[in-house]
């Protein structure tokens, strides 16, 4: 810039008027360049970063719909555990299988999968979903959860599913 200034006052100095404009011109087009070179240049980086940001995001949560999938294996164990009759819940394949469920719910934990909690917990309309109220015995209980019908899921904080239960009123 002060190369251009000297130039540019050397220019003046002499008689020619034409070169004097023509500098200053080309100075203010050299302004003018390097100005739109540096928004090209922020623009650039500001889409690096988003780029970058979905490319996190996709790989945080491009599982989310297998993992949908996987979930209703959950409340497949679940439904199937509670239906077991009494003189079977010491066998060993009943124990094979619980080492399965046990195993699963460990490789969803590994691949940042956490499930909701429910029973006991109060209700909160962001990670539950009430499909039955029951009447509550008692003051106080109101907003409980009494029963969990389908369990809710959250991947790496988002909540992909919501539980399903029952609540007192």
């Amino acid at each position: 810039m002060n190369a251009m200034k000297n130039i540019n006052k050397k220019a003046k100095k002499t008689d020619s008027p034409n070169l004097a404009e023509a500098l200053t011109e080309a100075h203010n087009k050299c302004a003018e360049y390097l100005a739109g070179w540096q928004r090209c240049q922020a623009d650039y980086q500001n889409l690096q970063k988003e780029t970058q940001e979905r490319i996190t995001s996709a790989i945080k949560f491009g599982t989310e719909d297998l993992i949908l999938v996987l979930s209703t294996l959950v409340d497949h164990f679940n439904y199937a555990f509670a239906g077991i009759p009494e003189k079977e819940k010491d066998s060993n394949w009943l124990k094979g299988i619980q080492h399965i469920q046990t195993n699963f719910l460990k490789i969803l934990t590994e691949q940042g999968v956490e499930i909701i909690k429910t029973v006991g917990e109060t209700f909160d309309h962001k990670l539950h979903e009430a499909v039955e109220e029951v009447a509550g015995k008692e003051k106080g209980e109101s907003g409980k959860i009494i029963e969990e019908v389908a369990a809710g899921f959250k991947l790496n904080g988002k909540i992909i599913k919501c539980a399903k239960v029952k609540v007192i009123k």
